[in-house]
């Protein structure tokens, strides 16, 4: 009898396992009554290694673009002053990282005596009650306080909605702020020339860091044979790979700038970076397995990115946002934003074409 009841248990269990069909979180949860989040991930080169070849002028036809889709949240591939913070705490397990990727605002704190975590703290308090006609000098307050923070971005993107009378020393911006703004207002880099400039362009008093290394770990003296050995996987028949990067390098600098976006937004583009770089990787079998742990890393250094992101975009729920990101994450931040219940993954090929 007990062996009986034991049977109809597991058939019971059986039963309800099979009627049970996995969650899928995939696209927008039919059960959302409200507007969906949009996010545009619009994938780019790293401009600063084309500002020879480059102007401001040249960006124009895509910031026109860009200003349609009108976001209300800008996101960058940069490194926001807390995550910086945290890594110079902890430089032996971040070694290179702060040099390699933080802004170092030091010589800025000195003109407007602020510390980084007073900086951070009245910038946000600020735009809690950011009135809708600021004046000069509130934006110049803002910019400093930004600039002490770490997050020269957001500082230009107020440096450029004052008007070129009020660009002056004043409100904690000394010379040495002030020379500094008018260089990464001019700056051909994505971050500046594009999400400042549209960012300032559009009303907004910001963007949103959404970047950080903290998934790659290395060990003290590991840094040299770790790189050496990711490129020797990488260099394995890689003529077609320097091909396919020197293309995308002439469609962007041709003289049609949306020619450029279209070529680096295509999925094809991301399938075929994929096998240039993580394909190469995943399956080192070396002792070490440096191959693997970059691939993990940076698959976990995406998804902490999309968490930002999303975070980013909890200042506007149901609003617009657009993340500019170099061209190879935007595989990874689609497929991960497309498991968020209220968020509508946006297509760039509207904007672009």
């Amino acid at each position: 009898m007990r062996t009986i009841s034991k049977l109809l248990l597991s058939g019971l269990l059986l039963t309800a396992c099979q009627n049970n069909k996995p969650i899928g979180f995939s696209g927008v949860d039919p059960d959302l009554t409200v507007p969906a989040t949009q996010v545009m991930v619009l994938g780019t080169a790293h401009l600063s290694q084309n500002k020879d070849k480059l102007t401001l002028d040249d960006l124009e036809p895509l910031m026109a673009r860009l200003g349609t889709y009108a976001p209300d949240i800008i996101t960058i591939e940069n490194s926001s002053g807390m995550t910086c913070q945290r890594v110079r705490a902890y430089p032996r397990e971040h070694a290179g990282y702060a040099d390699a990727y933080c802004f170092d605002g030091t010589p800025y704190r000195a003109e407007s005596g602020l510390t980084i975590a007073d900086a951070s703290f009245l910038a946000r308090k600020t735009l809690l009650n950011w009135p809708d006609a600021a004046t000069a000098s509130q934006r110049r307050k803002l910019a400093a306080a930004f600039l002490a923070s770490n997050e020269s971005v957001s500082a230009t993107v107020q440096w450029l909605q004052l008007d070129e009378t009020d660009r002056v020393i004043g409100d904690g911006l000394g010379q040495e702020s002030i020379a500094f703004l008018k260089r990464s207002s001019e700056d051909i880099n994505e971050s500046y020339s594009i999400a400042a400039r549209l960012a300032a362009r559009l009303g907004l008093e910001q963007v949103h860091y959404a970047d950080d290394h903290g998934s790659y770990y290395e060990s003290d003296g590991e840094r040299e044979a770790y790189g050496a050995r990711l490129n020797e996987l990488w260099s394995k028949d890689n003529e077609t790979c320097l091909a396919r990067s020197e293309l995308s390098n002439e469609k962007l600098t041709g003289g049609d700038i949306l020619e450029g976006y279209r070529f680096m937004n295509t999925p094809d583009y991301g399938l075929k970076q994929m096998d240039c770089d993580w394909k190469r990787t995943m399956n080192d079998d070396a002792p070490e397995q440096y191959g693997r742990k970059y691939t993990l890393g940076w698959q976990a250094r995406n998804l902490r990115m999309v968490s930002m992101i999303v975070t980013a975009a909890t200042h506007k729920p149901g609003g617009k946002v657009v993340s500019i990101v170099g061209a190879s994450h935007k595989p990874y931040f689609e497929a991960y934003l497309d498991q968020m219940h209220d968020i509508e993954v946006v297509s760039t090929d509207e904007i672009l074409k």
